[in-house]
């Protein structure tokens, strides 16, 4: 079972685990270590897991860009992501168990 992650119109992360407001950097740190969640808008309960990781993958690399991801790397990542998005599919390269 996942940790249920709740996002508030104020962009807020409540964990309902822990009962307290999380950032986007605690949250990358709870996948990181291998914790499964699900985030979900407030309200609607629409699932929007997907989007909010990125974007935690982004805050980390605003604040430590180049000790993060190479450039070589993060345009891998935006093909992967492009063709995923046009096939409205999961290439090989990030189904789950193939990224560590």
């Amino acid at each position: 079972m996942s940790r249920r992650i709740i996002k508030h119109a104020n962009r807020r992360l409540y964990d309902a685990v822990q009962g307290r407001v999380i950032t986007l950097l605690e949250l990358s740190d709870l996948v990181a270590d291998g914790e499964a969640v699900t985030v979900e808008m407030k309200g609607t309960g629409e699932d929007i897991t997907a989007v909010t990781l990125l974007h935690s993958v982004l805050e980390r690399l605003r604040r430590r860009p180049s000790e993060v991801l190479h450039a070589r790397a993060a345009e891998r990542l935006m093909r992967v992501v492009r063709r995923a998005i046009a096939k409205d599919d999961v290439p090989p390269e990030i189904e789950p168990g193939t990224i560590e």
